[in-house]
């Protein structure tokens, strides 16, 4: 089973990949078929099988010759790779479920944002909607019912930090991706967990800001990513965290 989850997560990373790059170009996703980037050939089904195509091809394209991005391979292994570390942390039940739905936004999260500076709002939507199903079968309405509340309190702070980011800066702070996300960390997490994220977020984001300010002269950077980092690294810890704030709250 862990074989065929990994086999599961490459196919979806490659999948993740295609939404990540083609939605923000108003490209189809769906109907439209693979071709090389390099000279604009439909690729073979046997040119899109997850790393083998691309170790087999020695990284290139076997039309043109010319080399293939390696983001193919690593997002595809990279996937494969976080699906299969979630079938070791989580029984099949409730938790490996979301786990699975946030390692893929992570995953388009981070090739979207860094790449386009946008977070998209079809896998919100669609993660949203799944994560809320899930909640109604594991943990019935009224779990589902209190998560969804966390979920519109979490998007209400990051409004709230938006707004006074935005008046202390003047320029626009956090993007609306940032801000819709915090729905889904909210509901997901729960309120508690959900601002320990931002929080974790904000270290996480801090040595790419700074670097972006020295040596790119940018004051802009993708905040999304690291949103995403921290919900993954909270979810899969999640017990230790909600410890520390049962420590703290005694306090």
């Amino acid at each position: 089973m862990n074989i065929l989850w990994f086999i599961l997560g490459t196919i979806l990373g490659s999948f993740y990949l295609v939404v990540a790059t083609r939605l923000p170009k108003d490209e189809d996703v769906i109907k439209s078929r693979s071709k090389c980037d390099s000279c604009g050939k439909v690729l073979k089904w046997y040119n899109l099988i997850p790393l083998i195509s691309f170790i087999i091809q020695g990284g290139k394209c076997s039309y043109c010759k010319k080399s293939i991005s390696i983001d193919h391979f690593f997002v595809e292994l990279f996937t494969g790779l976080l699906f299969l570390l979630a079938s070791f942390c989580f029984p099949i039940g409730y938790e490996f479920f979301v786990s699975l739905i946030v390692i893929s936004l992570m995953i388009i999260i981070f090739i979207s944002d860094f790449k386009y500076m946008v977070i998209l709002d079809s896998p919100l939507v669609v993660s949203a909607i799944l994560v809320v199903i899930l909640k109604l079968i594991y943990l019935g309405f009224h779990n589902c019912l209190f998560s969804i509340i966390s979920a519109f309190s979490m998007f209400v702070v990051m409004m709230l930090i938006e707004r006074i980011g935005t008046t202390v800066l003047k320029k626009e702070s956090l993007g609306g991706g940032d801000i819709k996300f915090s729905f889904i960390i909210g509901l997901i997490l729960g309120f508690k967990l959900g601002i320990v994220t931002l929080v974790l977020s904000t270290f996480l984001a801090l040595p790419y800001a700074v670097a972006s300010v020295k040596f790119m002269k940018s004051h802009e950077f993708p905040y999304g990513p690291f949103l995403a980092g921290a919900l993954f690294i909270v979810f899969f810890h999640m017990d230790k965290f909600n410890l520390l704030l049962d420590f703290l709250f005694k306090f």
